[in-house]
C-alpha cells in the first residue's frame, strides 16, 4: 500500500471535543429479587430476579489523543482464578478513526470514466452486478492512499428513491495486507430514511453499553472529486478484523443471513465449503439443542438490547440485518447490523417480547429460547439489565445533542440528501422525544412482569398481576 504523508493535509475536523457521556449504573440498581414462573398462559413473578450487571462502554481519551469506545467482554476473555492474576484477553477498543470526538473527512478521487460507471450501476440499481472500481487517492488527514478500491453498497431497492450513492472503501482488494487503521474497509451508509444520520451511531452505542460485540460508528464528511459529496454514518465493517478485535479466537466461521441454501452466507473460511456448523444451528428444536451449538447467553443479551432499541430489522425484529459467528471458545454468538431501521422505525410502546416485523424471515432461536420458562426469565432479566446499562435516557439525550450540533453544517450543505433540512431537524427532535419515551414503556413492562404479570388472553404481552 503506496501512502504519500508529504502531501495536503486534509484534517479531522473536531468540531465538538466533549467527551461522550456514559451510561451509569450500580448493582443496586439492579432488580434482585427471586420467585416463580409459568408459560402457557405466561407467568412470570419477580421477573427481573438476578439480573447481571454488564460492562458499560463509552469513550476514552488516551494520553496520545486518540479516542474510541472501552471495549467490552463478550463472555470469551473472563478471568481464570486458577491463573493467579494473570493478564488475560480483553477486547480491543474501537479503532481510533471512530473516536465519537472525531468528524472525520474522507476524500476520495477516482478517474472520470470509473466514476461514470459507478453512476451507471447506481442508475440499474442491481446490487448483483456491482463492481470494485480503483481509486485514484483515498485521503484522510495526513494519509493518502493509492491502491484503495471503491463500490456501491446499500440496499439497491431504495436507490431509485434516493439521490445519494452509498461506499465501501477497500484497502485489501489489490494488495492483500492492505490496510488503513488496521481496517480492511471503511464504510459510508446513508438510508434515505436515516433523516436525523443518527440512528445506527446511536444504537450501536447502545449495544456496546449493553456489553455486546458491535461495529463502532461516527459520522464523516465524503468528498468526491474535489466536491463535497454529503453527510454519512462511517461504521465498522463485521469482517476479520472486527473478529479479531472482539474475540479471542478469530478463527471460527462468520455468517450473514439471507445467503446460501442453508440461509447464511459464509464470509470467513470460504476456502472450506462446509457449512455443517451453521446447518446444526438452522436444525435446533429444543433450548438444549441451541446450548450444545450456540452461546445462549449472548444470544439473549443480543435479542434485548436490539428489543430495547428497538431494531426493527434485526435479528430480535425478525429480519436479515444480522451476523453469527461460530466462537471456538463459547460457539455461536450474534453480532447486530444495520441499524438504520431502529427509535422512531417503531411505536415507543413496541412490545420487547412479542414484537415481529410485517413480512418476517422469522427468527426460530429465539423463538425455541423464549418458550421456555426458565429461559424467558432469563430475557426478561437480559431487559432489565440492557435498560439498566446502556438506556438512560439523560444520556442518550445528551449524545443526540452533541452530534447533531457535530454535523449540523454538514447537513444543511449535504445538497445530495433526499430529503429537505426541516425534515433533518424533525427527526432529531422525534429521536430526543423518542428515547425517553421507550424508557417509560420499558419500565413498566418490566414492572409487569415482575410483579408477577399473567398473559391471561394469551397474546404474549404482560396483562398485570
Amino acid at each position: 500500500m503506496r501512502r504519500a504523508s508529504a502531501l495536503p493535509v486534509f484534517v479531522i475536523i473536531a468540531a465538538c471535543t466533549t467527551q461522550e457521556p456514559q451510561s451509569s449504573a450500580t448493582d443496586s440498581d439492579a432488580a434482585t429479587t427471586s420467585g416463580a414462573e409459568s408459560t402457557g398462559g405466561t407467568t412470570i413473578e419477580d421477573a427481573t430476579a438476578g439480573a447481571a450487571t454488564l460492562p458499560t462502554g463509552g469513550t476514552s481519551t488516551g494520553d496520545d489523543g486518540t479516542t474510541g469506545d472501552h471495549p467490552v467482554s463478550t463472555g470469551t476473555g473472563a478471568p481464570d482464578p486458577t491463573t493467579g492474576g494473570e493478564d488475560v484477553w480483553q477486547p480491543k477498543a474501537c479503532p481510533r478513526i471512530y473516536g465519537q470526538e472525531l468528524f472525520p473527512t474522507f476524500e476520495l478521487e477516482i478517474a472520470a470514466d470509473e466514476l461514470a460507471e459507478i453512476e451507471h450501476e447506481f442508475a440499474v440499481a442491481d446490487d448483483n452486478n456491482l463492481e470494485e472500481h480503483p481509486l485514484l487517492a483515498f485521503k484522510v488527514e495526513d494519509t493518502v492512499i493509492t491502491d484503495a478500491s471503491v463500490r456501491l453498497r446499500g440496499n439497491s431497492d431504495h436507490w431509485p428513491d434516493a439521490k445519494k450513492m452509498q461506499f465501501e472503501v477497500s484497502f485489501n482488494t489489490y494488495d492483500k495486507k492492505g490496510r488503513f487503521e488496521g481496517l480492511k474497509h471503511v464504510l459510508f451508509d446513508a438510508a434515505e430514511y436515516n433523516r436525523s444520520f443518527l440512528r445506527d451511531r446511536l444504537a450501536l452505542a447502545i449495544l456496546r453499553d449493553a456489553g455486546i460485540a458491535a461495529p463502532c460508528a461516527n459520522n464523516a464528511r465524503v468528498v468526491l472529486n474535489g466536491t463535497y459529496y454529503g453527510l454519512f454514518t462511517s461504521i465498522e465493517k463485521v469482517d476479520s478484523e472486527f473478529l479479531e478485535r472482539n474475540f479471542e479466537d478469530s478463527s471460527g466461521n462468520l455468517y450473514k443471513r439471507g445467503g446460501g441454501g442453508s440461509g447464511w452466507k459464509k464470509k470467513t473460511n470460504e476456502e472450506d465449503p462446509s457449512e455443517a456448523d451453521v446447518e446444526r444451528l438452522n436444525d435446533a428444536e429444543t433450548v438444549d439443542d441451541l446450548l450444545a451449538v450456540m452461546n445462549l447467553e449472548q444470544a439473549l443479551r443480543e435479542w434485548a438490547a436490539e428489543a430495547v432499541i428497538p431494531d426493527r430489522d434485526g435479528a430480535w425484529g425478525g429480519g436479515l440485518n444480522q451476523y453469527v459467528y461460530n466462537d471456538p471458545k463459547t460457539g455461536f454468538v450474534v453480532i447486530p447490523w444495520d441499524l438504520d431501521d431502529t427509535f422512531t422505525r417503531l411505536e415507543p410502546d413496541t412490545d420487547p417480547y412479542t414484537y415481529i416485523k410485517e413480512g418476517d424471515h422469522g427468527r426460530p432461536f429465539y423463538d425455541i429460547a423464549t418458550a421456555d420458562p426458565e429461559w424467558f426469565r432469563k430475557y426478561v432479566d437480559a431487559i432489565a439489565s440492557a435498560v439498566q446499562t446502556a438506556y438512560d435516557p439523560d444520556v442518550l439525550q445528551e449524545r443526540i445533542d452533541i452530534w447533531a450540533a457535530q454535523i449540523a453544517d454538514a447537513a444543511a450543505e449535504d445538497l445530495n440528501k433526499p430529503f429537505s433540512l426541516e425534515k433533518h431537524l424533525d427527526q432529531i427532535e422525534d429521536m430526543r422525544e423518542f428515547v425517553a419515551e421507550r424508557r417509560l414503556f420499558l419500565d413498566d413492562w418490566l414492572a409487569c412482569w415482575r410483579a408477577g404479570g399473567v398473559d391471561a388472553d394469551h397474546d404474549g404481552q404482560c396483562d398485570g398481576a
